[in-house]
């Protein structure tokens, strides 16, 4: 038995030892620094916070995303849990909410607070002299699914007035995928992280390996020159595509009804394809997102006229991601508060800054 028992102590320290020369000197160099999973570290899995907020995000939290490091930015989230400055549950009395939700066009990586959409049209309605607030229900790889249930379950408690819904290409592939990353979010919430498992999420060593994944992905596709195409629709198969937007719109027509239920108008933004502009392919998603709001009578916001009239690296942080920069953010900005206007008759929207093109399609 005492044999048995040195042997398991050899082999362990064997093992261990290593990690711990590798964890020592990566600590030594200022590692873990963060940078690959800052923002996972924001979601909210706490049980007793998560029933008292309503977004899916810590309760005062505050990050530097610093993930890649050229693009580095600042988040806050509310006490809500939602990304943005604080608010009240219920808007007070004689101010418009708007709730903006989507996915991390929406929520704005790689933007700084003031910079995401939802942020740019609120400053810009409160410009014509509106006391109206917009709320950032944005949240990273969400698609219609997680839209539709984070408002039955937990958003309309914010008595919003208006819901805007940005649409990214993706939204379409995400549906392949089976089950919706809000549902996947709530079965994790009060499960936690044991002593160990969270000794190492959060070790140096641990980065290292997600960084090494990270640099083996893009070696592989430089290798192979088969791009995993980000924040686009290109990759869907054409047999699954139909089928998929089927799911899209009986999602959406879920969505609108518990809306149309309480008495609160919906508009649907797309938000150009990065991809597609670059390629100068042509924007299918665009028209099939039209058609359906032009069907239910859902109001629908596109600023892809003026994309198309402005450089791509302005308007999105290529070479390096394909997600909205602030110039880009503007316009989507602006074509919702045109959307807005048309539907309201709200005051005129103000020209958007910063860019050149005609008004938005």
């Amino acid at each position: 038995m005492g044999a048995r028992l040195r042997q398991w102590a050899a082999v362990l320290l064997l093992g261990i030892a290593p990690l711990a020369l590798v964890e020592g000197g990566l600590r030594l160099f200022g590692w873990p620094t963060e940078r690959v999973r800052t923002l996972g570290k924001l979601l909210n899995f706490d049980a007793d916070s998560w029933n008292g907020a309503i977004g899916v995000f810590r309760p005062g939290a505050r990050s530097t995303v610093m993930w890649p490091p050229e693009l580095a930015y600042e988040v806050h989230i509310n006490g809500l849990g939602l990304r943005g400055p604080e608010i009240a549950p219920t808007p007070p009395a004689g101010r418009q909410r708007i709730l903006a939700l989507g996915d991390s066009m929406t929520f704005g990586y790689y933007l700084e607070e003031d910079e995401t959409w939802p942020a740019q049209l609120e400053a810009r309605l409160r410009a014509t002299g509106q006391d109206v607030e917009v709320v950032n229900g944005g949240s990273g790889g969400w698609s219609i699914e997680s839209h539709a249930k984070f408002l039955e379950e937990r958003a309309l408690s914010l008595a919003p007035d208006h819901v805007v819904i940005g649409f990214c290409a993706n939204d379409i592939a995400d549906l392949s995928r089976g089950g919706a990353v809000f549902e996947g979010q709530k079965r994790a919430v009060g499960g936690g992280r044991g002593a160990l498992t969270e000794a190492v999420y959060t070790s140096a060593t641990y980065e290292l390996y997600l960084r090494a994944k990270v640099w083996w992905k893009h070696f592989r596709e430089s290798r192979s020159g088969e791009l995993d195409h980000a924040l686009t629709s290109v990759d869907v198969p054409p047999d699954q595509r139909d089928a998929l937007w089927e799911r899209y719109a009986e999602w959406l027509d879920r969505l609108h009804a518990t809306l149309t239920e309480a008495g609160i108008p919906l508009t649907l933004v797309y938000i150009p394809d990065a991809y597609k502009l670059e390629n100068d392919l042509p924007a299918t998603d665009a028209e099939r997102l039209r058609q359906l709001a032009r069907d239910r009578g859902i109001g629908f916001a596109s600023p892809l006229a003026r994309f198309e009239a402005n450089p791509d690296a302005k308007l999105f942080h290529l070479p390096l991601d394909p997600h909205l920069a602030v110039d880009g953010a503007a316009l989507v900005a602006s074509a919702v508060e045109q959307a807005l206007a048309d539907a309201d008759d709200m005051p005129a929207p103000l020209p958007p800054e910063g860019v050149d093109g005609e008004d938005a399609s």
